[in-house]
């Protein structure tokens, strides 16, 4: 490309031709247009070579915004995850526990159950026995050992003595007794 340096030092032959004043003051008007030209191009093209640059600077900080923002999409990706099978692994570890509670409740109730039925068992055995034992006991009541015979009586009887009064002596009379005994052996 001319420079308009280059313009301005071309020089042309003389001879018969062009007016020498006219193509001077011709080509002093191309050089400052061209001049003008020349400027506004290198202006431009410092322009665009700080747009290109910044352009490229835009394009690297797009490319690591990209970056960025597709590592956040794994990274929330990752953490939701994350989440969902710690969730999922504390719930299933709360479903374990709730069946080992259950588990061992039930174990708990077996065993209570089973020795509710034992203590049932003896105190049905207990009390077998003790009906038995109060049978047992009526049955010595009612056996002659426990009969009060009148002609044993004399024996258990004091002989009054001198010094007691007579209401003292006996409490009633052997008529009296006889009839208390069969009273007694009635009632049975």
């Amino acid at each position: 490309m001319l420079t308009p340096i280059d313009i301005q030092s071309k020089v042309f032959k003389g001879g018969l031709g062009y007016d020498r004043k006219d193509v001077d003051s011709f080509i002093m008007e191309v050089i400052e247009n061209y001049e003008n030209l020349y400027k506004e191009n290198v202006a431009l093209n410092k322009k665009i070579e700080s747009l290109t640059t910044a352009l490229a600077q835009y394009k690297t900080i797009e490319k690591s915004l990209q970056k960025a923002l597709l590592l956040a999409q794994k990274t929330s990706d990752d953490i939701k995850n994350q989440a969902k099978a710690s969730a999922q692994l504390i719930e299933e570890e709360a479903h374990n526990r709730a069946d080992q509670i259950v588990a061992d409740a039930k174990t708990e109730l077996g065993y209570i159950h089973r020795k509710t039925m034992a203590l049932t068992q003896q105190y049905d055995l207990y009390r077998a026995q003790f009906e038995q034992l109060a049978r047992t006991q009526i049955a010595i009541l009612k056996s002659e050992t426990f009969q009060l015979k009148l002609s044993n009586m004399g024996e258990y009887v004091e002989s009054p003595s001198k010094e007691a009064p007579e209401e003292t002596k006996a409490e009633g009379s052997e008529s009296e007794i006889k009839e208390a005994v069969k009273d007694e052996n009635t009632d049975e």
